[in-house]
């Protein structure tokens, strides 16, 4: 069942867990490199993890021969896979998807070479530890993205940069489209790389390369309206910002076009915060310069042939229950597209539209530094046992009561009494040390009440300036009123976050949903079951829409970009959308 010339050993973990079995496949490529791949854990395997190694064994919920359409239109994103260090999860999360019909891999920013080593990882498991080949699943597509740079000095600033922000390095962040620019990433691109086959030169490589006519590889001009920045900063008006965007955006799809006619890639698209934003907004990016920036740019590359068509082919732009005016634009584009009018320029009939962040919302639609919302339920446990019961935020009423035990418990620990009770029996002052002591536990018990309070106010939306909150206030007042915490109140504090960190996802939860369900202050009213997790409704929610314009027919949203940190989150929507489709 092993190639022993790609595969030098494989070992099966066994570990007995509600999570996942663990594979550590020990490639020989010049080098020993040790992969260790997550495998979602099932009760089949639990009964034969040797199954793992069985020609028909799958990580699949159900056949792939037969997979339904929706789990196709889902898309993994790269922004959190990039930011993993752990060995192994970015390949057990590609491997995972394969088996389960999800054939769409995005790279996070300057994440090429982690998604190329993932899916070469993937592909190469799958084929020599399940023994399945690339060919039993849909066309494989990758796609990359370019625009923004970060240097380490403030002197590697190149033609056509324009400044973004400091970076933390002690550089800069820039934004550069020009042709030269796209020309120089996609030299560069180890993606670019895998698709033309230029690691052929040992065993895998050659493997990799018979699948090259199985992949897409599509790469992306990321928010190209970054361009306007430094205009803006200097009060240009927006006419003039929108043109010189336009006219950044025709270089970039020059030097895209010709990486489709060098054969660098198959095909080019743009992934932007502006195409959702409304035309009042600074940062907005108009569809229609989009559209005639590409038109511009095939006439340039290709002359002015009349059976020349654009390769543009995508779009990615933010959609989720809180941020609707993509669903408008995408509408508009597709309708063009399918109309009449388009047969007189250079572009296709039709793009893909696909919706990344359909989980997380922006007060500010992603343009400043607020916090998000996350549109999820949570799992979470009933106890600090790892391996014992839990319960889906949805499914819960009223906080749990590990939560209120723990508070109890923890409001106990600090409550000093026996210093009240020396001041009183021993009828003596209390000493300094143990006054500062008194002081410091009753300040505790006052923050403890006040984050228990913050819990039912319905105040606290976003989880992340909740953390944040944490590490800049709680901490640091710990910190300053404590020189050091005796081992079991260190230990009672640790308990009392976890739980409290649980009550406030919980808490968080129940806030989105009411939110969503009353509507208001731009926010639609939805009906949402109950029964049905914030995640599953936000999903279905985005596959249901269908273009209804007077042209275009058919769904209006072609992939859901989705993150998926984990192979078992994968699982979990492939779940969803085979729920979706049972119910259609």
């Amino acid at each position: 069942l092993l190639d022993q010339a790609i595969i030098d050993q494989a070992i099966i973990i066994n570990q007995p867990s509600k999570f996942h079995y663990q594979v550590i496949v020990f490639i020989q490529k010049r080098r020993m490199r040790q992969t260790v791949l997550s495998i979602p854990y099932t009760r089949s395997l639990a009964r034969k993890p040797r199954a793992l190694l069985s020609k028909s064994s799958s990580l699949s919920t159900q056949s792939t021969d037969a997979a339904p359409p929706t789990r196709a239109r889902i898309a993994i994103g790269g922004s959190k896979l990039s930011q993993t260090q752990q060995d192994g999860i970015y390949p057990s999360v590609i491997a995972t998807s394969l088996q389960n019909s999800i054939t769409t891999f995005e790279s996070g920013l300057n994440g090429d070479e982690k998604l190329k080593r993932g899916y070469v990882d993937a592909t190469m498991f799958l084929r020599n530890v399940h023994n399945q080949e690339l060919e039993h699943h849909d066309k494989i597509e990758l796609t990359g993205r370019f625009g923004y740079r970060t240097t380490s000095t403030d002197d590697e600033r190149l033609s056509g940069d324009v400044m973004q922000e400091p970076s933390e390095s002690g550089g800069n962040i820039y934004h550069n489209l020009t042709t030269e620019y796209v020309q120089q990433q996609l030299e560069q691109s180890s993606l670019v790389g895998l698709y033309q086959g230029k690691d052929n030169h040992d065993d895998e490589g050659r493997l990799l390369s018979q699948f090259r006519e199985n992949m897409n590889l599509t790469y992306m001009a990321h928010n190209p309206e970054a361009q306007g920045s430094e205009m803006h900063v200097k009060g240009a008006p927006i006419g003039e910002i929108r043109e010189f965007i336009q006219e950044k955006m025709t270089d970039a799809f020059v030097g895209l076009e010709q990486g489709v006619a060098e054969g660098q890639i198959t095909s080019y698209g743009v992934c932007s915060n502006g195409l959702s934003l409304p035309s009042s907004h600074p940062l907005h990016l108009s569809w229609e310069d989009m559209l005639i920036a590409s038109n511009k740019a095939a006439g340039i590359v290709h002359g002015d042939a009349n059976d020349i068509v654009s390769s543009l082919s995508m779009i990615q732009l933010p959609i989720n229950l809180l941020e609707t005016h993509g669903l408008k634009v995408a509408n508009r584009i597709k309708d063009y597209l399918s109309s009449p009018e388009r047969e007189e320029a250079s572009l296709p009939s039709s793009i893909r539209v696909f919706a990344m962040r359909p989980l997380t919302c922006y007060p500010d639609r992603g343009t400043g530094t607020g916090h998000p919302f996350k549109l999820v339920d949570y799992l979470i446990p009933k106890s600090f046992d790892d391996n014992g019961d839990k319960i889906w935020t949805h499914d819960s009423e009223g906080l749990l009561p590990l939560y209120t035990a723990v508070l109890n418990e923890t409001m106990a620990h600090f409550d000093a009494t026996h210093l009240l009770e020396i001041k009183e029996e021993e009828e003596r002052e209390l000493t300094m040390e143990e006054r500062e002591t008194l002081d410091g536990c009753k300040l505790l018990q006052s923050m403890i009440h006040d984050l228990d309070v913050n819990l039912s106010s319905g105040q606290i939306r976003s989880f992340a300036a909740y953390e944040e909150d944490l590490y800049s206030k709680v901490v640091p007042l710990i910190h300053d009123t404590f020189e050091e915490l005796d081992a079991d109140s260190a230990d009672v504090l640790q308990r009392f976050f976890q739980v409290h960190g649980n009550a406030v996802r919980q808490s968080i939860a129940k806030t989105t949903r009411q939110l969503l369900k009353e509507g208001g202050d731009g926010v639609d009213k939805y009906d949402i079951p109950d029964n049905v997790s914030l995640q599953e409704f936000a999903l279905d929610y985005l596959w249901k829409q269908e273009c209804n314009g007077e042209h275009a027919k058919g769904p209006l949203i072609d992939k859901v970009v989705v993150g998926c940190p984990k192979a078992e989150h994968v699982v979990e929507a492939v779940k969803i959308a085979d729920k979706f489709d049972s119910l259609s």
